[in-house]
This record gives C-alpha cells, structure tokens and sequence, in this order.
C-alpha cells in the first residue's frame, strides 16, 4: 500500500513528492506505476491525519519545495 511505502521512505529522512516520485521509479523492488498525483494525494492526507510534518522552503530561482518529515504518530502508524 502505498501509505506505508511513503511512510517508510520517510523514516529514513525527509522528502519532497518529487523525491519519492524519482525513489519509487528508479527502485526496482518499490516501482510505482501509478501517477504523481497519487503519490501527492496521499502527502496530503498523511499530513492532514497528522503523520507527517510539513515544511514549505521558498526559492527565488523556482517553485517553492514541501519537504516531508515523518512524525511520531506516523512511527507508531508505520510499525
């Protein structure tokens, strides 16, 4: 399920939706066929249950980046 794939990549280190996107196709045991906005859909309800953390890191040279923290809640979630 894809819940507990994303929450696993996370407890290794923060991520951004384009970071698991590029985890998930270069993995040849976790590839992920379905679409980016699965994966995005998902971010949102993980942290809308509170399972991850949010942070928004603002660029000047594009768009702003959502790195991924798992929280403890999303631990306890995971195991």
């Amino acid at each position: 399920m894809i819940k507990y794939a994303i929450l696993g990549l996370l407890s290794w280190k923060p991520l951004t939706g384009y970071d698991l996107k590029q985890i998930f196709r270069s993995s040849l045991t976790m590839y992920w066929s379905g679409g980016n906005n699965q994966i995005y859909r998902m971010l949102v309800k993980l942290h809308d249950e509170k399972l991850v953390t949010r942070e928004i890191e603002n660029s000047d040279s594009g768009p702003s980046r959502k790195i991924y923290t798992i929280t403890s809640a999303g631990e306890d979630e995971y195991q």
